[in-house]
């Protein structure tokens, strides 16, 4: 370790442990003294107490428009550092500053900071220069960057210090009106007494081990909480709570809702670069990052319980394996299957960060439905891991009272479900958890697991759709560049300051949120009760229309062997078609052959071309021939009525182009997804990604168009083949796609649905989900319905609890008030 590198150590270990914890006093008193910075602060005339030889220190004072020059006598009872701060300036050093900041300065900067990317250097630069042209000159080479660097670093700790302070202050005066007692003097006194000794003690821990210091505190509050799941919590904890008071501040939830509902989403632009060394260790006390500790025993705990993947059988060549249900799931495995290939697929053209050049790689965060963040956590591996969300869970669990349910919103929560009931992951919570799909990513998913994990079809969701972590992505999306290069605990204290900053935001325009929120769920509400009534059906019948559909749409595959005959009859018709396609070319050219009007290049073009064709043709034939051979009596019966039937013929055209239609919509979602994920202040390899995949999309909506055209002409055909009796018997025309919705993905889209493009719509007595459009227009409306009305019941309930929490927080506040005026008497008293 260098020299500088001792030198930042000890200086950073002499604010946190000698200087920090002496300034709260003072900095209250200032900001009361001087109305939170309202009026000047002035200097305090105080006597010098322990009779050492004092020591003059001439300090260049930083203000807003003038530099001054002031002489301070220092002494062991009078430090610098407390006779600036009561004097509403801020020590650019620990013990013998050269330079102090007004705190006014401070201030503004560190509000400016919090909505932009925080810049030392350019600030610095710039109020230099602005003095330096009222000929107020610094002396050195970089006289202002590093100084007001540090003084704006440590005040910003001494704010978040002593907003921590009144924390505790009013937890003690909480603890005691819920005890049905008032707070004492000495209690107060006590508090403020200790709070030196107590931030002491934890700073000695913090530098006793460099490495793993940061975590201390976090450890400390998970035994806490974990104590605090023993003995039976009868309400949230006091850190939930104070997280947002709408899900966790009031009484609980109804029991036919969740008591709360909660997203969790991970952001690989929020890298940081690796370094051979970190920067002192300095964490927010408030913080809301998970401790490493505690991501590592569940990264542990996956690794011990879940086994390698293996490779399946149907991709070694064996024999496929019987679909059905994984336990208590309602979705088959081929549809999970399914969902996970189709975002492995999507994530897997590109290396989300490299531990390479990245320590930190990610991060993942929970967040309430109000999108406030309840955690954060620091991901260190290249790609996104089941353990960090489960970590994240477990971490709410252990805050949360038992009978407390939550309703989970994840993109990807199909897999970490069936994770859990295959493994056992959260065994002791699952009975109290309930996943589902955010809605944004909902693309990404097939239809039958739409069904079951959507939060528009799952009852206790209500209207919320799981993006706020999104939301909260795009808030620091300023701040990509200046975290991917500043200290890693920097980049945390960044972090847990943004989260801070916008809880106040936040919590100031909760009320119009809720407003808001309950004219839309009723203007939606009389929508789908106007859609119900339209489909002239009661609603007990809609709802088991919907649970029929439930069931019939979410069924597994059957085995494969059980469907041998009919996969034949099938690749029997795809190679006929193929020959006939292989046919017609090769008769194409051959009249371009006998065409004595052909041009020379013509003919030799067509001459090079026709023997492939002829080969491959009878390479078909061939196959053709052998595949029809194989084709027992019943088989050859129905060859030969699907191979003549028309709409046969269009059903498969039909049923090819609509899931190469859903592929490539699904793919072009994916797509512009990355690029709505990135952000100019990425590096250069970012941004021309970004150009590439913008330049793809853009290719592919004309050819997405053209297939969505083709698929509706077949429709058409199809739906006048039914008209004319000239289809199947029972055989249903399947819906057309309507061009203006083609990319909108909705679960409600007619994308999803391949109703009429196979065999199992071809059934005696069809049911009136599958048939009726009334029917499938009031299921959509009651399904919304029930959502609003769930949605109004949470917002009436999150009224009630943002009443009894800021009932309780009034009277805590004006209980710690009269106990410090009582204090401030009995000191007065005591001087006299």
């Amino acid at each position: 370790m260098s020299a500088h590198q001792h030198k930042r150590l000890a200086q950073n270990h002499r604010w946190q442990t000698e200087v920090l914890p002496c300034l709260i006093r003072p900095y209250m008193s200032m900001l009361r003294r001087t109305d939170n910075l309202r009026n000047e602060a002035g200097m305090l005339d105080k006597a010098c107490t322990c009779l050492n030889n004092p020591r003059l220190l001439e300090i260049s004072i930083v203000r807003f428009t003038k530099l001054q020059k002031l002489v301070l006598s220092v002494c062991a009872c009078r430090t610098a550092a407390v006779q600036l701060v009561e004097q509403g300036l801020f020590p650019c050093a620990p013990v013998h500053p050269t330079l102090a900041v007004d705190i006014h300065v401070l201030d503004f900067v560190t509000r400016l900071f919090l909505r932009i990317a925080p810049n030392n250097t350019a600030w610095a630069d710039s109020i230099n220069e602005f003095l330096s042209s009222q000929g107020y000159q610094l002396q050195g080479q970089d006289p202002l960057r590093r100084r007001f660097g540090n003084a704006l670093q440590w005040y910003n700790s001494l704010q978040d210090l002593t907003a921590n302070f009144v924390d505790q202050v009013l937890s003690i005066a909480r603890n005691y009106e819920e005890g049905g007692s008032e707070v004492s003097d000495a209690e107060v006194k006590t508090v403020e007494i200790a709070k030196g000794k107590e931030a002491r003690e934890s700073s000695e821990d913090d530098d006793s081990d460099v490495d793993s210091g940061s975590d201390q505190p976090a450890k400390k509050q998970l035994r806490i909480d974990s104590d605090q799941e023993m003995n039976h919590l009868s309400r949230p904890s006091e850190y939930l709570r104070g997280r947002c008071p709408l899900c966790f501040g009031g009484p609980s939830q109804s029991a036919q809702d969740f008591n709360a509902i909660v997203c969790i989403d991970a952001c690989f632009t929020q890298k940081h670069n690796k370094r051979s060394h970190k920067d002192p260790p300095r964490q927010h006390p408030r913080t809301v990052f998970l401790p490493e500790s505690d991501v590592k025993r569940w990264e542990e705990i996956v690794a011990s319980l879940r086994p390698p993947k293996t490779v399946p059988k149907t991709a070694a060549g064996g024999e496929a394996r019987e679909d059905g249900y994984e336990l208590s799931l309602k979705v088959p495995n081929s549809v999970l299957d399914a969902c996970e290939a189709s975002f492995t697929a999507a994530d897997g053209s590109r290396e989300k960060a490299s531990t390479q050049f990245f320590d930190s790689t990610a991060l993942m965060a929970m967040l309430c439905r109000h999108d406030r963040v309840l955690w954060l956590v620091n991901m260190t591996s290249p790609g996104e891991r089941q353990h960090y969300a489960l970590a994240l869970i477990d971490q709410l669990f252990k805050n949360l009272p038992s009978g407390f349910t939550v309703g989970l919103l994840y993109d990807i929560s199909c897999s970490i479900h069936r994770s859990c009931v295959k493994w056992g992951f959260l065994d002791a919570y699952l009975s109290r958890l309930t996943f589902a799909i955010s809605v944004f990513h909902a693309y990404g998913h097939g239809w039958a697991c739409q069904c079951v994990y959507h939060p528009r079809k799952c009852d206790g969701f209500g209207l919320s759709d799981g993006e706020g972590c999104e939301r909260f992505w795009h808030s620091i999306s300023k701040l990509i560049a200046y975290l991917r290069i500043c200290g890693h605990h920097t980049r945390l204290y960044t972090l847990d300051s943004q989260v801070q900053y916008a809880d106040r935001l936040s919590l100031l325009g909760i009320g119009n949120w809720l407003a808001r929120k309950w004219r839309n769920t009723q203007t939606r509400r009389l929508e789908a009760d106007t859609q119900v009534i339209s489909s002239a059906k009661q609603d007990r019948y809609l709802r088991e229309q919907w649970k029929s559909q439930l069931s019939s749409q979410t069924r597994p595959l059957p085995r494969q062997t059980k469907n041998a005959g009919r996969s034949a009859v099938e690749e029997a018709i795809r190679l006929r078609k193929v020959r006939d396609t292989l046919r017609d070319r090769v008769s194409a050219l051959e009249d371009v052959l006998s065409d004595i009007n052909s041009e020379d290049y013509q003919v030799a073009e067509v001459e090079g071309k026709l023997p492939d064709l002829r080969g491959k043709l009878a390479q078909v034939q061939a196959k053709l021939i052998r595949q029809e051979q194989l084709l027992g009596v019943v088989g050859q019966q129905q060859y030969r009525h699907l191979a003549t039937s028309p709409f046969m013929a269009l059903r498969m055209n039909a049923h090819a182009l609509k899931v190469r239609l859903r592929n490539r919509l699904t793919s072009r979602k994916f797509e512009r997804d990355r690029i709505e994920r990135s952000f100019r202040r990425q590096q250069y390899n970012d941004r021309k990604v970004r150009t590439q995949t913008e330049d793809a999309v853009k290719r592919r909506d004309p050819g997405i168009q053209a297939l969505a055209r083709q698929y509706n002409i077949l429709c058409h055909k199809m739906e006048e083949l039914v008209r004319l009796k000239r289809a199947p018997r029972n055989a249903i025309a399947p819906q057309p796609i309507p061009l203006k919705e083609l990319f909108d993905l909705d679960v409600d889209d007619v994308i999803w649905q391949d109703v009429g493009l196979d065999a199992s719509g071809d059934i005696e007595n069809p049911p009136a989900w599958l048939t009726d459009e009334d029917v499938k227009s009031g299921i959509k409306g009651i399904l919304l319905r029930d959502r609003c009305d769930e949605e109004l019941r949470r917002l009436k309930h999150e009224c009630i609890a943002l009443y009894h929490w800021l009932s309780e927080e009034w009277q805590v506040v004006n209980a710690c008030i009269e106990a410090a005026t009582n204090l401030g008497r009995c000191s007065d008293i005591v001087s006299v």
